[in-house]
């Protein structure tokens, strides 16, 4: 038993040609398109050879279309992977970055990349975090680290009388 579309009025029609002509969204007019070649009455192996799909995609699509409609051929996206970090760590890591390192008890007067990471992990707000992921959760905080000046400073007791 071979697949087709349901029985499509000349409205229907009409606004299946009017998405395959002037629709920008590209997945929406190859479903109207596979929607009309069915209903022309090409089989479900011909229209899959036809647009590149699997058979299978193309009996999905009009079943989709047979109960939902036009709502069958709009782009059904899924959520993707999950985020690496939650809003939570974000903000604590954002939150250490903007503290000065020597009040949370660092030798030093500035943060690195480096120093930030090796704090973080040590503090258990991540398990690990790359230096690029660490730069953009930074930088989506609008925070940016300034580069380390190193300077050399005499140890000479006398040095303000030499100097004037």
């Amino acid at each position: 038993m071979c697949l087709y579309v349901r029985e499509i009025s000349n409205a229907e029609g009409q606004r299946l040609q009017r998405i395959v002509r002037h629709d920008r969204n590209r997945i929406k007019v190859r479903r109207a398109q596979v929607v009309l070649a069915s209903a022309q009455g090409s089989k479900v192996r011909a229209i899959a050879a036809r647009f590149y799909y699997g058979p299978a995609q193309v009996r999905k699509i009009i079943n989709d279309f047979n109960t939902n409609g036009f709502e069958a051929l709009a782009p059904k996206y899924c959520g993707g992977r999950p985020p690496k970090f939650d809003a939570d760590q974000r903000s604590l890591i954002i939150e250490a970055a903007l503290c000065p390192p020597h009040l949370l008890g660092r030798p030093f007067r500035r943060w690195s990349l480096e120093k930030l990471r090796e704090y973080l992990i040590e503090q258990k707000v991540v398990g690990w975090i790359s230096l690029e992921w660490l730069r953009q959760i930074l930088r989506g905080g609008k925070v940016k680290l300034q580069r380390t000046k190193t300077w050399k400073e005499c140890n000479d007791p006398k040095l303000a009388s030499k100097k004037n």
